[in-house]
């Protein structure tokens, strides 16, 4: 149940005090009881919130580059440094929610997130932007606080009805970022993409403010993992960095090769450190469990073909007809062309249970995994058409739906109870690193796809083709998760 916080840590606290405390604590639980269902929505909305403000961006990047003067690469990074920021925030400011309070430090990181969202609606240059981007990423922890408190305020049905919301609004809040962000940026300017989010932000800040009592008192009390810290976030940078600039740089240069390996390198000892760390940032130990590997891997391709396409659609719909490619389309039409697989995403995570109690868990990850692969493959044989783009990707919203819910349910399903945490977070990052991995990917396969082919269309069919083999590694992960599951049976 929930207990209040210490009045603090040095004054010892009167009688009156503690009639206070005990008073509060028991409107707390009271609430927790009687309002559960405000809980969640208030824990799902600041997880929306955050997921809006992830692809919110999408539809505007050409627009953004070309107010700013920003190159392709330096475009793609808008996008990417979000993701990467918060592939490294999200444990981190995770394990704080643990030594103190995970309601507390959601409202904290809420309104670092809102300030960073009004610096970038004013950023005069690329580099301002792109600074806020990365502190926004701090956003991505909203997402484990929301999920620890909803195991702490929440029993039963309850909590699982939470469990099936809050990793939900992740799929429908990136869906629905692509169209209102398109209809904005027509509309007003881009700059309202970010002030129109810090609202948003605040708003649901406000709901957990009201709604949402303060979960048990913390019981961590280890210090920072600060060597954890610091291996997390050289080894993403470097591997990502190598990615994002190996066109530029040359993929068999010392420097690209040097980056990456350094990168590699520091995610290896990453590995060596935590393993040895009472209170890890990443608790790699989780691994031990062979179906949360495997649960993980389905993760990565999960995070990461939708967001192939959230880097690459905008760029082919709102190009002009005459390059051979473009759609001409635009920054309304595209983001209306991307509505029916924001509404299929909703739908994808809604039918999982049912989809779960008929065909199990594993079986439900291969449809997932197979539906995407169907869409991407779509995308690929026919990326001039229209209605195909439109199609196929609506179709590819539906089985992405239907993977962010089963990984959700997979982690919790197959790790054992005293580590759920642990699990959760851990595939909250590598769900991150995956979505964060496409940005530079594409950037780098329409760079060398353009200067291999006459094919003005060539460059999107090979990004397409690749989320489409990703999708394929997603069907096998499935099966094997699928053949553990009947083996444990």
């Amino acid at each position: 149940m929930p207990t209040a916080t210490p009045i603090s840590d040095t004054v010892e606290p009167t009688d009156a005090d503690i009639r206070i405390e005990a008073a509060a604590g028991g409107i707390r639980e009271s609430t927790a009881a009687r309002r559960p269902g405000l809980i969640t929505f208030a824990l799902s909305a600041a997880v929306l919130a955050f997921s809006l403000m992830q692809t919110l961006v999408v539809p505007a990047l050409p627009t953004i580059g070309h107010d700013l003067g920003a190159t392709s690469l330096g475009t793609g990074w808008i996008l990417t440094a979000f993701l990467l920021a918060g592939a490294v925030f999200s444990p981190v400011v995770g394990n704080l929610g643990d030594r103190f309070g995970h309601r507390r430090v959601l409202l904290a990181a809420m309104l670092v997130f809102t300030a960073a969202t009004l610096v970038a609606a004013f950023a005069p240059n690329l580099t301002v932007l792109l600074a806020a981007r990365v502190v926004q990423g701090v956003s991505t922890a909203t997402f484990p606080l929301a999920l620890a408190l909803a195991r702490t305020l929440l029993t039963g049905k309850r909590l699982a009805a939470a469990f099936g919301w809050i990793p939900g609004m992740i799929g429908l809040g990136a869906g629905l970022a692509l169209v209102a962000g398109g209809i904005i940026v027509d509309a007003l300017s881009w700059r309202w993409i970010f002030a129109i989010g810090a609202i948003l932000i605040l708003a649901s800040a406000a709901m957990v403010v009201a709604w949402v009592p303060r979960g048990a008192k913390p019981a961590a009390t280890g210090s920072t993992d600060w060597p954890g810290i610091l291996l997390l976030t050289g080894g993403l940078v470097g591997v990502l960095l190598a990615v994002s600039q190996g066109g530029a740089w040359g993929w068999t240069s010392p420097l690209t090769l040097g980056v990456g390996a350094a990168g590699i390198l520091l995610l290896i000892a990453l590995v060596l450190v935590e393993m040895r760390v009472a209170a890890p940032v990443v608790d790699v130990r989780t691994f031990r469990h062979g179906p949360i590997a495997l649960v993980s891997l389905l993760t990565v391709v999960v995070g990461f073909v939708p967001y192939v396409f959230y880097v690459a659609l905008p760029l082919l719909m709102q190009a002009p007809a005459d390059t051979g490619y473009g759609h001409g389309m635009s920054v309304t039409a595209s983001a209306l062309a991307m509505l029916p697989s924001a509404v299929l995403v909703f739908v994808g995570g809604r039918t999982t249970p049912a989809l779960v109690a008929r065909i199990g868990a594993g079986g439900t990850a291969v449809i997932a995994a197979a539906v995407m692969g169907a869409g991407a493959a779509t995308l690929a044989l026919w990326p001039t058409t229209p209605l195909a783009v439109i199609v196929g990707f609506a179709v590819l919203g539906l089985g992405n739906g239907i993977g962010y819910a089963i990984c959700a349910q997979l982690v919790v399903s197959v790790s054992p109870s005293n580590e759920v945490g642990a699990a959760t977070g851990l595939n909250g990052v590598v769900r991150t690193i995956g979505s964060a991995a496409a940005a530079p990917v594409v950037s780098a396969l329409l760079t060398a796809g353009a200067v291999a082919s006459t094919d003005p269309a060539f460059a999107f069919s090979v990004a397409f083709w690749v989320a489409a083999a990703a999708s394929v590694v997603g069907v096998l992960v499935s099966i094997a998760l699928a053949m553990t599951a009947r083996r444990a049976a």
